[in-house]
């Protein structure tokens, strides 16, 4: 519990204990003064705190019971107003906390750049996010659930309670400044959905969606999806290379882990300085030590070992593979 927490809790706990302090005393001094029983004490004692009187069935009162009953009049209503207040002063607290906190987060929101958007925080969304996160990306959870925001915020995450197929909610995830959205909900039926109201909120979005079959990952790419991933397919996938293929497996997670070696894409856009040479011109693995192990030109074909004399142009991504740090290199000499 942090020390907001911990304050709130004995501020509450005070209230409390004034509350039963005053019946307990004026229990005894009933006993004491009245000569009654503890139960006859107890009742005498919560009938004249409340200010509602002395009820009918407890006889007469001696004239220091009646001192005693003034006394706890004055004193009830003290520490009634006491932990009322303190009472009605967490309430409000803890609502203007949650108010401001969320406008802070908002606020976050809205100064973020080329970030990623991630509706569903599931188990598919719950490791996606962590894996974002450890690639020091900025990430936003979209989800209608409370629990979930709940557990994203508890994580570290920024997050947005409502539903992911509604424009205004997409809307306060920055969906317009947003440089991917990957939409991981249990049904197909919502995933499409989000794909179309995303793609038209953001034509340049870069949208990843979930499948569960071949038909929906063909009505996924219809809707707007650049990439459909359909996780049991991708699983045995896996497992069929891991049984045939075990090095290259080891291999491909080797690099996608980036110990010590990266593979990524370089995307050539207007003006940068590898535009009009050829490969064997840039010459990369000598002068940045990257190996392009692909070529995907913008027109949408994929050359796999590219020739030497292919002359890049815009549009064109390259696949690159080297030691960790070179993409930064690659972007801080060519951009």
């Amino acid at each position: 519990m942090d020390s907001k927490g911990l304050t709130a809790w004995r501020r509450l706990t005070f209230a409390v204990a004034l509350f039963f302090a005053v019946v307990g005393v004026g229990t005894v001094g009933f006993v004491l003064l009245e000569k009654r029983s503890a139960w006859d004490s107890l009742y005498m004692t919560l009938v004249t705190v409340s200010t509602l009187g002395m009820a009918e069935g407890v006889g007469e009162v001696t004239v220091a019971g009646q001192f005693w009953i003034m006394v706890l009049i004055v004193v009830g209503i003290a520490g009634a107003m006491v932990a009322l207040t303190v009472i009605v002063s967490l309430i409000v607290e803890g609502q203007v906390r949650s108010i401001l906190g969320r406008r802070k987060v908002s606020m976050k929101i809205a100064s973020l750049s080329g970030h990623y958007i991630v509706c569903g925080y599931g188990r598919v969304g719950r490791s996606l996010c962590a894996d974002l996160a450890a690639r020091k990306a900025s990430v936003v959870v979209v989800d209608q659930d409370s629990e979930s925001t709940t557990g994203a915020e508890a994580n570290g995450l920024l997050y947005v309670l409502g539903n992911a197929s509604e424009e205004a909610v997409l809307r306060d995830a920055g969906v317009e400044q947003a440089a991917g959205l990957v939409t991981a909900l249990p049904t197909d039926a919502d995933n499409v959905f989000v794909t179309l109201v995303a793609r038209e909120l953001n034509p340049k979005l870069f949208i990843a969606a979930r499948g569960e079959t071949l038909r929906s990952e063909r009505r996924l790419s219809r809707a707007g999806a650049n990439k459909t991933i359909c996780p049991p397919l991708i699983g045995a996938r896996r497992l069929a290379n891991v049984l045939t293929r075990p090095g290259v497996v080891d291999f491909v997670d080797f690099a996608t882990e980036g110990i010590d070696l990266e593979a990524e894409q370089y995307h050539l856009e207007a003006g940068n300085k590898l535009v009009g040479q050829s490969l064997r011109q840039a010459n990369l693995p000598r002068q940045i030590g990257v190996l392009v192990v692909a070529l995907r030109h913008g027109g949408g074909a994929t050359e796999f070992n590219p020739d030497a004399d292919t002359v890049l142009a815009v549009g064109d991504t390259l696949l690159v593979i080297g030691r960790t740090g070179s993409m930064a290199k690659l972007a801080q000499e060519y951009a």
